[in-house]
């Protein structure tokens, strides 16, 4: 079962979703204060900042530095998955290049340095990664995906690595949700995040690190072959 907080903030997910789908929160609308939003909810701060993390990765909203947090435009229909890595294959190709030279270390490290409460939560959002593939809700597939990744940076040291990884997981959105529509990803993505789940709560540092890095490199060259096929 996942942890009280981590149910605050999905169910937050959940409903600003629906104030934006609604139209309540309208496109390109600035979405209130936080204080304002959290006494709305009933919520605490951290909560509300996870889940408006989630909806920035999922392309819900886009959280701007110094000027607050703003409802995405979404578009009426997706462009071809082919169409988009062709357009994009560069930029998804250096995004998974320098995540597999930060994010193998930071594995290999947690698998070292780890806490109950973190294989935990990893654990819980495995979980509920299935769930939602097994749902159809492709949304909070990709937001657990983007959470899984967030996790192992958030908690495997505060160094300048960790940092320039977590700048890099900002950074990942269009990709990520284009990537995991590819047939057959999502199955596998799963059951590489349950196989890096296990080498870090049985402390194996060197396959947490080579889980991780074939992870990456599968799905940048799935992504590639996709685009060229």
């Amino acid at each position: 079962m996942a942890h009280e907080s981590e149910q605050v903030w999905s169910a937050t997910v959940d409903h600003l979703r629906t104030m934006i789908d609604s139209g309540e929160l309208p496109p390109g609308s600035r979405l209130p204060a936080e204080r304002a939003l959290c006494e709305q909810l009933g919520i605490s701060r951290g909560s509300l900042r996870q889940a408006l993390r989630v909806l920035d990765s999922i392309g819900y909203v886009q959280i701007r530095a110094g000027s607050g947090t703003y409802v995405r435009e979404q578009g009426t229909e997706e462009s071809p998955l082919s169409s988009w890595f062709s357009e994009h294959e560069q930029l998804v190709e250096k995004l998974f290049d320098l995540r597999a030279t930060v994010e193998p270390t930071l594995a290999e490290r947690l698998a070292r340095q780890h806490t109950p409460r973190v294989v935990q939560r990893l654990a819980d959002n495995v979980a509920e990664m299935e769930a939602a593939a097994a749902a159809g809700d492709m949304l909070r597939v990709i937001a657990t995906d983007a959470e899984f990744h967030r996790v192992i940076a958030g908690n495997a040291g505060n160094d300048d690595v960790a940092d320039l990884l977590r700048s890099v997981l900002a950074l990942v959105g269009e990709e990520r949700r284009a990537a995991l529509r590819l047939p057959g990803q999502i199955r596998k993505a799963v059951a590489e995040h349950r196989a890096i789940l296990d080498a870090i709560s049985r402390s194996d540092a060197a396959a947490a690190r080579e889980i991780t890095l074939k992870h990456l490199l599968d799905a940048k060259t799935y992504a590639h072959d996709y685009a060229s096929s």
